[in-house]
């Protein structure tokens, strides 16, 4: 579906040249969810804009289903962006038009006739839960409301790529949930193909399929979004984890404590995936081994390929007894990293 190939974007500056995109080459599947994830200044910005056309790459191509929007212009380049929607952190909505009005937008500059207009306003109005609330005009709709109008826009001209530049980053933590399950929902129901971007791991961890992570304007790290919160390689990756895992300094400095006044034990970070997330191997392994076992830290984590536990424990026994219950726990396809420090 999407083809970036080669991609770097230098901006010239006052004080020298900007490389915004770094020689960036990813692959998007048709009909998946893939995020894109990285701090500000990291250039995930600039590769929304790639994607649309708003910006022309310094080399490489972006190849959309089989069109290279970055050679495009003119006429082919309009016709191209019509199957490539956008929705944005702060709506972008027309205050004067109604929400019948703002979805019904796109439409009038395709010249699809009045009749035919309405008929298709009044489906995306049902699809993103918006019934009885055709008439009402953006100043009365909530943030999470005003979202949902933007997503139906973009909807309007049946697009094959939707590509979302901080949805949901404007929005509180509720209605964010409620946004990203709206997203997931019309993926599973339309097949549409969706790019987001982020700067949150808890919104790649919701809905995505697959994830690239960015820094400094090039990819340090991508994959599967459960085998990236299993095995983060990059130090940023790692750290995107974390506070998603709700891995706060104020559990840090409790194995710090654990580790400085208890030096006989252990503790060590435990990660399952899918059902292992339901078995009771820590009782297996107390009564097998009659060690000592005390919970620091646990969370169990939904993906859109399954579930994903971690564990911290802190482990009290010989040496002999801690290194035959991790290995149990190997057994049993649970990773295990002993923790020297926080």
């Amino acid at each position: 579906m999407i083809d970036i190939q080669n991609i770097t974007k230098v901006y010239k500056t006052k004080s020298g040249e900007l490389k915004a995109v770094d020689n960036v080459n990813l692959s998007i599947k048709n009909g998946e969810i893939f995020g894109i994830i990285g701090y500000s200044g990291a250039g995930k910005s600039t590769m929304i804009r790639l994607l649309n056309g708003l910006e022309k790459p310094t080399t490489g191509s972006v190849i959309v289903n089989g069109q290279d929007i970055s050679k495009a212009s003119g006429t082919t380049l309009r016709e191209a962006r019509q199957k490539i929607s956008m929705i944005f952190q702060h709506f972008n909505l027309l205050w004067s038009r109604t929400v019948e009005e703002n979805i019904a937008f796109p439409l009038e500059i395709a010249g699809v006739p009045k009749e035919a207009r309405a008929k298709r306003v009044e489906e995306l109005i049902e699809l993103v839960g918006l019934s009885g609330r055709g008439k009402a005009y953006p100043s009365q709709l909530s943030g999470g409301q005003k979202q949902r109008v933007g997503i139906a826009r973009a909807l309007a001209n049946n697009p094959e790529v939707l590509l979302c530049d901080e949805a949901t980053s404007a929005l509180d933590p509720e209605t964010t949930e409620s946004i990203l399950e709206l997203l997931l929902d019309i993926n599973k129901k339309i097949g549409l193909t969706i790019v987001l971007i982020t700067h949150e791991m808890h919104v790649i961890r919701k809905i995505c399929h697959r994830v690239a992570v960015m820094e400094a304007g090039k990819v340090v790290e991508q994959g599967d979004v459960l085998q990236v919160f299993q095995q983060p390689q990059a130090p940023i990756t790692k750290n995107f984890v974390s506070q998603a895992s709700g891995e706060t300094q104020e559990m840090q400095a409790s194995i710090e404590h654990i580790l400085a006044n208890h030096p006989s034990g252990k503790i060590v970070k435990l990660s399952f995936v899918g059902q292992t997330t339901e078995q009771p191997v820590i009782s297996q392994i107390i009564k097998q081994f009659d060690i000592v076992v005390n919970i620091v830290h646990g969370k169990i984590s939904t993906t859109t390929s399954g579930s994903l536990g971690t564990l911290y424990i802190h482990i009290d026994g010989t040496p002999d007894q801690v290194t035959a219950a991790l290995s149990v726990l190997a057994q049993h396809e649970i990773q295990t990293e002993v923790i020297e420090h926080a």
